[in-house]
Formats: structure tokens, sequence, C-alpha cells
């Protein structure tokens, strides 16, 4: 009486193991953009100015196209003349990275961690060399 209670005990632990693992989800991976297009152009910048605070910001129409990361610089603040004021700037560059989650695409701010999931973005995995 005692195996088979055992055999059915050691069953439903088993199932139980193998259901929760599966529900798991999958971990962020770098991505690189499969649709360029002047839609999702524009869905990037959207996303990379609300993760950095910025009213609006300025993207290559190649970026996520070869590579997971990109690297974005605050514009100089410039007097009339066109001359930098106090000289240069001091700032330094933020990072952003197109991950791939399950069929979702994902952008992060590499420095805050801070993500935005992208709607009309397709991405595949990056191509590691």
């Amino acid at each position: 009486m005692r195996k088979p209670l055992i055999g059915l005990i050691g069953m439903v632990l088993i199932t139980g193991c193998v259901a929760t693992a599966s529900e798991e989800p999958s971990l962020p991976q770098a991505a690189t953009l499969t649709n360029p297009s002047v839609q999702t152009h524009a869905e990037l910048q959207q996303a990379i100015a609300s993760l950095l605070g910025a009213s609006s910001v300025v993207i290559s129409d190649n970026a996520f196209t070869q590579y997971s990361q990109e690297v974005i610089e605050r514009a100089p603040h410039k007097d009339a003349n066109g001359l930098l004021i106090m000289g240069r700037s001091t700032d330094i560059p933020d990072a952003v990275q197109l991950l791939k989650q399950g069929d979702s695409c994902l952008l992060q701010h590499v420095q805050s961690g801070k993500t935005a999931t992208l709607s009309l973005v397709r991405c595949k995995l990056e191509d590691t060399q």
C-alpha cells in the first residue's frame, strides 16, 4: 500500500516542478532590429527619449540593425555663435540596448536598468561572433 502511495506522491512532485519551470519567463537577451522602417525608427526615438527623460533624441537610420547597443550623447549647449558654452561638454554618454524576451522587443537604458516595451519593432537575437 505504501509503495503505490509513494510513487503517486513522487509523480505529483515531479509534475509540479516541470510545470513551474516551464512557466518562468525567459531572460531578456541582446537583439538586433529586423524590420527597420520610418515607423520603427520613430518608435525607437520616442522610447529612448522617454527612458532618458529628454524631449527628443536623434538616432541614425541604421541604429540597432548590426549591434544591440547604441550610445546616445547629449547635444552640447551652444551660444548664439555656435560655440560651446563653458568650452566643452563633460556629460557621460548614455547607452541603450535592444533586447528580446520571448516574442517581445524591449529597449533598456543600461545605466538605470529602465526598460520600455516596443510594439512596432521586431527583433532577433544578436549574432555573436
